[in-house]
């Protein structure tokens, strides 16, 4: 039976991929963080999409007026609740990227971390056109995604998590439990958001 991206984020526990990571895997992450909290203002509303069990929405909700996070898996967003239990300026919610139930024009920044972007095979294009629809006309757009130059990596973390088949495409990277990470060259990203009128 063909196993989906769905399903694989159903049955992995995510935290395992972004927990000790090969050091170049870890160098993104962090360099993540680093570069949302250099660029983003305090006391903005902020999306992230693919939040998973909360990561950067709890180190985002410590500047920020509010953060709302949203999964399509509802194994993370139950991890989330329990991450961030604590955190009063914080909501997360089951939904898809690709059709949002938020009003148009309400958040700051709308972000998509953590190579979420790459997980979306055949949806990037209606993902960045929700993205764009909620987003205020003032707003900013965020998204960060593996490079052509990450297999190695990728390979390398996805193999020691204990994954089954791992494959490379050419663009992105597979598994036998449904996983899909994709790489993008900056030629590809330019024009996803060439096609949905962003810049």
């Amino acid at each position: 039976m063909h196993k989906t991206v769905k399903d694989f984020y159903e049955n992995f526990d995510f935290k395992k991929m972004v927990t000790n990571p090969p050091q170049e895997i870890q160098q993104f992450l962090d360099g993540e963080s680093t570069f949302l909290e250099k660029q983003i203002p305090p006391a903005q509303i902020i999306l992230e999409i693919g939040c998973g069990y909360g990561r950067l929405v709890r180190i985002l909700s410590k500047n920020a007026l509010s953060v709302a996070g949203v999964d399509f898996s509802k194994r993370a967003l139950n991890e989330a609740a329990q991450y961030l239990r604590q955190i009063q300026n914080v909501k997360i919610f089951y939904m898809h990227a690709e059709k949002m139930t938020f009003p148009a024009n309400t958040f700051d920044y709308v972000l998509c971390m953590d190579a979420t972007f790459g997980n979306m095979p055949n949806l990037e294009e209606s993902v960045l056109r929700e993205m764009s629809r909620v987003c205020k006309p003032a707003g900013k757009i965020i998204v960060s995604v593996f490079s052509e130059t990450a297999a190695k990596a990728q390979i390398q973390n996805y193999t020691r998590l204990g994954l089954s088949d791992v494959s490379d495409t050419g663009t992105a990277i597979t598994t036998a439990e449904g996983h899909y990470s994709r790489r993008f060259t900056r030629h590809e990203l330019n024009k996803l958001f060439w096609s949905t009128s962003l810049e």
